[in-house]
């Protein structure tokens, strides 16, 4: 059965028009991130929604999968996804992903479908452990529920995702050169919830600095008692408390 499986993916894969999966290497902070093609659903006003998978490995590396992002992104005029309860039903399970991150931006200068101006954009963001994201992607009957709406997924799309996860057929899906760097090195696995707490720590830190190389100079005592505030356990925040109390005693 597994080798009928094997058989059934290998032949999507050399049939699709697409790749299922996009690999793209980022220098700067040296990972890998391998993405999904999207998924498209159709919702009411002929809108679609973008649904992506995606997870990342340390260097130039095929790691194991330790959890996944799953994306959704939906350009609008009115919101849809805002408040909306978010889950996927199995066929004897439910898997609850209000645990998301949701996003909302506005364009008022980019032309909508409907040639109007003003177009506005919806981004959910939820981290999937591995084990939960294995189930949807064996499940026979998989449904997304967004609010009282169900959309079931075809399993052919979800083929894709299992390419995501499996080494072999993530291997098989790259371009030749890919191949034989991402064939030959391996390193210990990091999970993408590590990657992005490492990243918000590196944005926290120089905030931590900007905000301080703008106050730091400051007659006001609410700018360091912002900054203070802000960052309690800043290394900046022992000079912060000293000016504070210079300036307060200039003031009585």
């Amino acid at each position: 059965m597994k080798q009928l499986n094997f058989l059934i993916i290998s032949l999507f894969l050399l049939s699709s028009c697409y790749k299922p999966v996009y690999t793209e290497y980022f220098s700067h902070e040296n990972y890998t991130e391998f993405t999904t093609h999207e998924i498209l659903i159709e919702i009411p006003a002929d809108r679609k929604i973008r649904v992506f998978a995606s997870r990342r490995c340390p260097g130039k590396t095929i790691c194991d999968a330790t959890d996944v992002k799953i994306l959704l992104t939906l350009e609008t005029k009115f919101t849809f996804l805002e408040g909306k309860d978010f889950s996927v039903f199995l066929q004897n399970e439910k898997i609850d992903l209000n645990h998301r991150r949701y996003d909302f931006s506005y364009d008022p200068t980019s032309k909508y479908s409907d040639g109007t101006s003003g177009v506005a954009l919806e981004k959910w963001v939820v981290w999937v452990k591995i084990e939960e994201f294995e189930k949807i992607t064996n499940s026979d009957e998989v449904s997304l529920f967004i609010g009282e709406y169900n959309f079931p997924i075809p399993t052919e799309e979800l083929e894709k995702w299992k390419v995501l996860i499996t080494k072999n057929l993530l291997l098989e899906n790259m371009e030749e050169e890919d191949k034989r760097t991402y064939g030959t090195y391996t390193e210990t696995p990091v999970s993408e919830t590590e990657v992005r707490e490492k990243f918000e720590r590196k944005a926290f830190i120089e905030a931590e600095k900007l905000t301080w190389m703008m106050v730091k100079d400051s007659e006001n005592p609410e700018d360091l008692k912002y900054f203070l505030e802000q960052y309690p356990d800043s290394p900046y925040a022992a000079p912060a408390r000293l000016k504070l109390q210079q300036l307060e005693r200039k003031k009585k």
